[in-house]
This record gives structure tokens, sequence and C-alpha cells, in this order.
């Protein structure tokens, strides 16, 4: 018999929402506090002036590296928040995936109206994007790139035609640097890369954004998240990772109060936590919907990865296997699961067939529409 939603989230919780569902990452993360250059994207020749014009000698004659400090993966949000930090999260997409997993109409829906606003903006340029934020008690703080085919003056040109945007100083960073008049948000551009930050005002904003161009200006010792051994173990199209912190964990707690005791123990346990996603088998184009999972045999096959890392006499494999047991009984959405160990770090593989976003919105008594396809037309 087929259980209910509320019970098929209760049997994969403990794979994806806590000690084993929210980190990992397309290229090999590091294991080690930032800076690292395993977190940089893809590289950028080029820079632009804050009057728009490309400047490729600011960056240096035969650059190979993107310029700003959060494509290169030296920026660190915790150094720069305006208040206490608990958690830390850090993740990477290839924009490439959405055509084969879209996105949940809400989300889908507010990424077609940004990429409506900027006509300069394309995702099909975009070849990596990036990011890292820290939740603090005001909200989430952080810088994320987008590194690809930009046109860095015709956006600076439509930013400064934007009423609501304005263009700050020119500075020796060799980007344009604009910041929002009311709302949490700053912007840099320069060509081949676009830098945005965010936090509860414009000044924060503008702080998270310098330190995204600038990684070590600012920097303060002692706040850089640690995600132990995950990120060398996780990979993928899209992936996370997160540093948990006392508040966000007695959240999960609350959220998941009627979980199984397996759940509560790998929250408890777990001091760093990763997924990855990956596509892998693109063959969408001939038949099935974005993000169907694979509804049809032209549909693309998702491969989960979730990670924790956790002391291994509070999470043992006996649990991790039970877990992983219950995640695959009575529905398909989640299959396959199987567990490894690697000292601290427990991995579990699986699969996603079907309903990819709707099985992990359950998980927190929420609904997702129908997935989208995110183009730029």
């Amino acid at each position: 018999m087929m259980p209910s939603k509320r019970t098929f989230a209760k049997r994969v919780a403990a794979l994806a929402a806590t000690g084993f569902g929210i980190g990992g990452q397309i290229d090999a993360l590091t294991s080690e506090p930032p800076p690292d250059s395993s977190l940089a994207v893809g590289s950028t020749e080029a820079t632009v002036e804050s009057d728009g014009e490309t400047q490729s000698d600011q960056a240096g004659l035969g650059s190979d590296r993107p310029r700003s400090a959060v494509a290169a993966g030296s920026y660190d949000p915790a150094a720069t928040t305006s208040s206490a930090v608990d958690t830390v999260v850090t993740g990477r997409i290839d924009p490439a995936v959405l055509t084969a997993t879209g996105l949940p109409s809400g989300i889908g829906a507010r990424v077609k109206r940004l990429l409506d606003r900027y006509e300069s903006v394309s995702l099909d340029g975009v070849r990596q994007a990036a990011g890292s934020a820290a939740l603090t008690e005001k909200g989430p703080e952080g810088c994320a790139v987008a590194v690809g085919d930009i046109n860095a003056s015709e956006l600076a040109g439509e930013l400064d035609a934007d009423p609501d945007v304005a263009r700050e100083v020119k500075d020796d960073s060799g980007f344009a640097r604009f910041r929002a008049q009311n709302q949490g948000s700053a912007v840099a551009v320069a060509a081949d890369e676009l830098v945005v930050a965010y936090g509860p005002t414009p000044a924060v904003a503008a702080t998270h954004r310098d330190a995204g161009l600038d990684g070590g200006r600012g920097r303060r010792a002692g706040t850089t998240a640690s995600f132990g051994s995950l990120p060398p173990l996780l990979d993928g199209d899209a992936t996370v990772c997160v540093d948990l912190g006392a508040d966000a964990r007695e959240y999960l707690r609350s959220l998941l109060a009627d979980a199984p005791v397996e759940l509560r123990t790998a929250v408890d346990a777990s001091a760093a936590v990763g997924a990855s996603l990956r596509v892998t088998d693109k063959g969408s184009e001939s038949g099935g919907a974005p993000g169907d999972g694979g509804g049809g045999s032209d549909g693309p096959s998702v491969a989960l990865r979730y990670g924790a890392v956790a002391d291994p006499r509070r999470l043992d494999r006996e649990t991790a296997e039970a877990i992983a047991r219950a995640a695959r009984e009575g529905e398909t959405s989640l299959s396959d699961a199987a567990v490894t160990r690697h000292g601290r770090t427990v991995i579990v593989d699986a699969a996603a067939e079907s309903e990819l976003f709707a099985s992990h919105a359950s998980l927190l008594d929420a609904a997702v529409g129908d997935p989208i396809e995110v183009t730029d037309a």
C-alpha cells in the first residue's frame, strides 16, 4: 500500500533535511576554510571600468582567472556580516541543468521576471554560478557570482536606466558598482562576470559585494565555515554545503518533531551537511516536461548524493542504513538509496525518478507547483 505524503516525508527526511541533505558541489569543494581555488568558477580575461568600458589590462594580460573573490573562492560571508553568524551555506550550479529539471513554479517565476527585467542578462550565456551566505538573526547575508557571456557595457547601461538602482563612485576594482535604493541588494559588473550581494539593507549588501570583489578586505579570524571532509566527496551539476549552526539545528528539530528517531539523531549529530544533484540522462528534449524526473523513457534521470559529517559514535552505520532503507520503501521518488562511510562522513546515494521537487518540499509540509522551464524568452 502506498504511504501518505506525510509518511513519505518522514522516511526521507533524514536523507534530505539533515545530516544527509543540504550540501555538495559541482566541482570539488575543499574541506579547508576559504580562500580556496577549488571553489573558483570558470575563468574570464577582461574586466570593465566603472564607466562600463572593458579594461583587459586591469586584470592582467592573459589572465585565466575570474576577477572577483567570490568567483575565485576566497570570499567569506561570515567575515563581513553585520551580526552574529549561526550557519554558513555555499553552493554552485551549472545553469544548463535547469533545462533538464526546470524549477518549482514559485522560484521559476521569480527567475523569469529577473531575466525579463534586464535584457542583457542571458541564462544561456552563463557558464556557472556560485555563492555563499551567512544566516544571521537579521536574515541571510552573502554574495554570488555568475560567470559567462555577460555584456558588461549593456548591463551597466540598463542598471543606469533603472530608477531603483544607483551607480556608485568609481574605484580601482575594475568593476562598475551599483546598489539598490531601497532594497538590500548591490551588484558589480565586469566583462563576463556579474557579482550580486544581498543583506538586510543596501549598505550591508554593498559591504558584502565589496568583500566579494576583494575577499581579503575586512576578514576576521575564526569566522570561516568548516565543511569537514564533505566537499571532496560531493560533486554534481548543482550543489550546496552547509556548516550547521545551533539556531538552524533547533529549527530543524522543531520542524521535524514527528520524524523518526533516526532523523533526530542525525540532526543532533551532524556538524556539516551537503547534497549534490547530477542529471545523468539529458534526453528530455524529445519528451517529458522539465523537472518530471523521467516520467517517461525520454525524461532525465537525476542522481542525488547526500552527506553528513558526524561523530560515528552518535551516527553509526546501522542508523544510516535504517534511514536509507526507510527512504526506499513504498515510493519511487527516491530509489536505490545506498550508504557508505568515509571516516566521520556518511554518504547516501539515491536516484529521483519522479517528483524531484515535490518529494523534497513535502519534508517541510510545503507544496510546489508543476516545474516550469526557465529560459530567457
